[in-house]
């Protein structure tokens, strides 16, 4: 096949890649033609005429079905996100259609949620900005959504990068807000609350609520005891959120991680107490993460400097306290 041109492609057709998706889920040109309504001539037909438009094969075909290529493979994260990016247009043509406004979908690490998010929500609001729908989750698991085309922006830290994530982020930009530090947590009445000489030793003979393996709050942690040549704490409780560790914390004697924005929160209510001991770790970065192809979309510069103006807002305004346990 001749490698494909600009204008080549300009004949492709959203049926197309139904048709990719439909192949790779059924496995068989007839039950594909069958999902999509058509005969299996036409599937038939309009495979052929898509391997020529895209000048490489993309099946291979035998008498058990239908199999991806390689070069299938390299380019089906593309074409789930522009089918993502599809539905998405529909429904908002559906919401307009309706009378209703049009809606930007906005991951969120639960740290960014916390300390920025609702006062962003309205300055966004209040500029005229659209409906928003939020998803929290892990930065790993909402930079995947963004890639599918699931989600607009992601307000999370970039997590480490593997081979695939590195491809991923040529697709990406990225817009630093704020740098969030950790700190470790224990409740008001912990024995440990008034310590001041407690050391790295001590603690990973402590017990600890923690969350997943895959939390960066929880990999900057480990980052810390091993900096000090001490094997991490394993948790006798593990969770899927530093907001639940901080509430089991403030019930019992068991010391846990979060960031410093949220624990000093919870301190002011009197829930918590932070423990006076630095933590010789590198800040993590907390970036709004969106698809460069989305760079011009109007709604999303909105919500970007509304959250901008958030942080800064919120780092005049109310100053993280210091570790000290002092009352």
């Amino acid at each position: 096949m001749s490698p494909h041109s600009p204008m080549a492609l300009s004949h492709l057709k959203f049926r197309h890649l139904l048709l990719v998706e439909s192949l790779i889920e059924q496995g068989t040109i007839h039950k594909a033609a069958q999902r999509l309504n058509i005969s299996q001539p036409a599937a038939t037909a309009m495979l052929n005429d898509l391997e020529g438009l895209v000048g490489i094969p993309l099946f291979t075909r035998s008498r058990q079905g239908v199999t991806p290529t390689e070069q299938t493979h390299a380019l089906l994260g593309r074409i789930r996100t522009i089918l993502n990016e599809f539905d998405e247009l529909s429904s908002v043509i559906g919401r307009v259609a309706s009378g209703r406004s049009a809606l930007l979908r906005v991951g969120v690490v639960p740290q960014a949620f916390i300390a920025y998010l609702p006062k962003a929500i309205d300055l966004f609001r209040q500029a005229g900005g659209c409906a928003i729908r939020t998803h929290e989750s892990t930065a790993r698991q909402l930079l995947d959504m963004l890639i599918a085309g699931e989600l607009d922006c992601v307000i999370g830290r970039l997590p480490n990068a593997s081979s695939a994530l590195a491809h991923a982020a040529s697709q990406l930009s990225f817009v630093n807000l704020y740098r969030e530090e950790i700190c470790i947590v224990v409740g008001p009445h912990n024995p440990a609350a008034g310590q001041r000489d407690i050391g790295y030793q001590d603690l990973a003979r402590r017990e600890w609520v923690m969350q997943r393996p895959d939390s960066a709050v929880r990999g900057a942690l480990a980052e810390t005891f091993l900096r000090h040549g001490v094997q991490p704490p394993e948790p006798v409780v593990e969770t899927s959120t530093y907001i639940q560790n901080l509430a089991i914390v403030a019930q019992s004697d068991l010391f846990t991680v979060a960031p410093r924005r949220a624990a000093a929160m919870h301190q002011e209510l009197g829930l918590v107490r932070i423990l006076d001991l630095p933590l010789d770790v590198v800040p993590m970065q907390v970036c709004l993460i969106r698809r460069q192809s989305s760079n011009r979309d109007p709604a999303l510069a909105l919500f970007e400097q509304a959250f901008l103006d958030s942080v800064r807002s919120g780092d005049q305004g109310a100053p993280v306290p210091s570790d000290s346990t002092s009352s």
